[in-house]
Order: C-alpha cells, then structure tokens, then sequence
C-alpha cells in the first residue's frame, strides 16, 4: 500500500466518520425542533409572570386607582358593618 493510498483512506475515513456525526447532529436538532413536550408550560409560565408583574405594579403603588378603590369599598364595608351591629347591653 503507498502512502498516498494510506493516506486516501484516512482522508475518507475520518470524512464519513464526520458525515455520520453531522447527520446524526441534525437529526437530534430536527427531533428536538420539532418535539411540542413541555412548551404549553412554559407558555403557562411566561403569562403567569406577567400577570404577577401587572398585580405588582397596580397594587404596589402607594396612590394606584385600583388602590384607592379597594381601600374605600372596604372602608365602606367595614363602616356600614360597625353601623348596623347591635350594641351590647
């Protein structure tokens, strides 16, 4: 066998081994790519987060509407409760 022979051989030998692992990295791409497990929750997730940040910044902020809206209806509840309980005698 020559050393071009020799040579030849490897070249296309370490070629195909290359061929088979790029092919076999695509694919598990592909199949990941293409496999839907799993995204529903992190969609699920994402929303939550944002809904958190939203009742965050609403109920946080010390002169907010919706504050100052709930801070008076309780205010009326709980006043027209203390109006109409019976006094004990």
């Amino acid at each position: 066998m020559t050393l071009f022979n020799m040579l030849n051989n490897k070249v296309l030998g370490t070629y195909v081994k290359t061929q088979v692992m790029a092919s076999t990295v695509v694919d598990a791409a592909r199949k990941f790519k293409e496999d839907q497990r799993g995204v529903t929750a992190v969609e699920y997730a994402i929303v939550i987060g944002g809904v958190a940040a939203v009742v965050a910044v609403i109920f946080n902020s010390s002169d907010g509407i919706v504050k100052t809206m709930l801070t008076n209806i309780f205010s009326n509840v709980q006043q027209n409760v203390m109006n109409n309980m019976p006094s004990g005698s």
